[in-house]
């Protein structure tokens, strides 16, 4: 039988894009590494919108089918899991709010907007004025592209809070996507660490911008976000001298916020071949924090509704989200390709995607193996489903481990006090983050107790894995099977039959 895929071939479905640029220039191959800069642009928008509208979709299914009142008890038990020992635990009032912001600015928005790939690509600037550093998201690379691309009408017809709640902004309809931000910059953090910590002003319709701050006095944050809450702001009066220095030029500001592509392009446009590879080598897994906060939740959601609605409905859940999130965006496309194109999509935009351009510790790995009838794809570990069983998600936390992160959340606070030079802490915070999301998962998180049909009849299966599992059932896609991993050290197996 004719083979479906080459060596080339199978080396540039399983070498994420940045790798391959890197390697373009390692090779003096300057062209080709700048035509890579588009792929490098697309690689990740597929995988990203489906982790914000499965978000949604079970946010919906949570609102319609137990309750809106019950979203309050989901985002808190959900952002427990997934941001009090990931970043709550680590924030300290010595860390300087220009390395905060320059941080969120990597991490977080320039990893959202997705170079500005997609329907209503999204956008960010960064502003700074003597008190406070601001987000301007135009849009939001999630919650702002949900509104603009009409996610919330029909069909989809998402929900939107049927009345207003302090957590939702006091608004009657509003998203519910976005209500998660009210929960993680606000309310948990006042919880937590005794203040809010990224007040939100959140867009009042579809093409208006969102609002980021982070004011450089904590203490100086406005009573009215704290009113809005029905919280007692806290008394201190800060340092609003050191609040008022200016930590960016306005070229540093418009550099930070420019999609990676574009600047590697340029770059090599202007012969910084040396420059382009260091630059390139860091930015590597700028989605890897973004993709481990969304996995997170998601895993912690499904858990939420495995426990408060029954593992039964757990599956109901699921075909909502494969109805409204994957029939539509991924399977009604590779429908109308041969198997072996639709496979090579897959491969691109889930898998190779999902390993956040090879970041990790260790990093995720990729391989094809194809045969006379079949290839297999080895996901070693897969970088959602798998790194949760491999960092034991689905398992207590245990002692040592708790010890563990006690001890490196010290060690952290105190080496924010040791005045190190500006750029040392530039390279090293964000290292620190993506060490911190790699190793600290939710805990407790449920398998199946029973066999179903949506789980292979088969039980003791992750809650995550679930995922795979149904959207293959409900695609009908029976030339495909997955075998997801029994044990800590096991791959996750695809299969695709000739």
């Amino acid at each position: 039988m004719t083979r479906w895929f080459n060596e080339v071939e199978i080396y540039e479905l399983t070498t994420p894009v940045m790798d391959r640029i890197i390697g373009s220039i390692r090779e003096n191959k300057i062209d080709k590494a700048v035509v890579l800069c588009d792929l490098l642009r697309e690689e990740r928008i597929i995988i990203h919108d489906f982790f914000a509208d499965a978000c949604t979709a079970l946010y919906t299914w949570i609102g319609r089918n137990l309750g809106e009142e019950r979203l309050k008890d989901m985002f808190t038990f959900s952002l427990e899991q997934s941001a009090r020992r990931q970043i709550y635990d680590i924030v300290d009032p010595a860390l300087k709010r220009g390395l905060e912001a320059f941080t969120l600015a990597r991490g977080c928005w320039v990893a959202h907007s997705c170079s500005g790939a997609g329907e209503h690509g999204g956008a960010f600037r960064l502003e700074e004025d003597d008190e406070k550093f601001t987000f301007v998201l135009d849009p939001c690379g999630s919650g702002g592209r949900l509104r603009r691309k009409r996610r919330y009408e029909p069909p989809l017809a998402f929900a939107r809070t049927e009345r207003s709640y302090p957590w939702s902004y006091n608004r009657k309809g509003f998203p519910y996507y976005c209500v998660h931000c009210s929960f993680m910059n606000e309310l948990l953090p006042y919880t937590h660490l005794g203040f809010i910590n990224w007040p939100v002003d959140p867009p009042e319709h579809a093409m208006d911008v969102c609002r980021w701050h982070l004011y450089k006095d904590r203490s100086a944050v406005p009573e009215k976000y704290y009113e809005r809450f029905g919280l007692v702001k806290p008394t201190g009066k800060g340092n609003l001298r050191a609040g008022r220095k200016r930590w960016f030029t306005p070229e540093q500001l418009s550099e930070m916020v420019r999609p990676t592509p574009d600047k590697i392009r340029e770059m090599l446009q202007r012969g910084q071949q040396r420059e382009t590879l260091r630059f390139a080598s860091k930015m590597k897994g700028e989605f890897f924090f973004l993709h481990n906060l969304y996995v997170n939740m998601l895993v912690t959601t499904l858990d939420f509704i495995a426990r408060e609605a029954g593992e039964e409905r757990l599956g109901e859940a699921l075909s909502y989200v494969y109805d409204t999130c994957v029939r539509e965006q991924i399977t009604a496309h590779i429908e109308k390709l041969q198997r072996q194109d639709a496979l090579a999509f897959i491969i691109r935009n889930i898998f190779l995607a999902d390993t956040c351009g090879g970041a990790g510790m260790p990093a995720p790995r990729l391989s094809i193996e194809e045969g006379e009838s079949e290839v297999r794809i080895i996901l070693d570990p897969c970088a959602s489903g798998g790194k949760l069983i491999r960092r034991r998600a689905y398992e207590p936390l245990k002692a040592s481990t708790e010890f563990r992160e006690r001890i490196e959340n010290r060690l952290m606070k105190l080496s924010l006090k040791i005045p190190l030079p500006r750029r040392l802490l530039e390279f090293t915070i964000p290292i620190m983050f993506d060490y911190i999301s790699e190793f600290r998962r939710p805990v407790g998180m449920g398998m199946t107790r029973k066999a179903h049909p949506w789980s292979s009849d088969r039980s003791s299966l992750p809650s995550y894995c679930c995922f795979c599992k149904v959207f293959l059932e409900e695609a009908n896609c029976n030339w495909l099977q997955v075998t997801p991993p029994a044990g800590l050290k096991d791959p996750c197996i695809w299969r695709a039959r000739k």
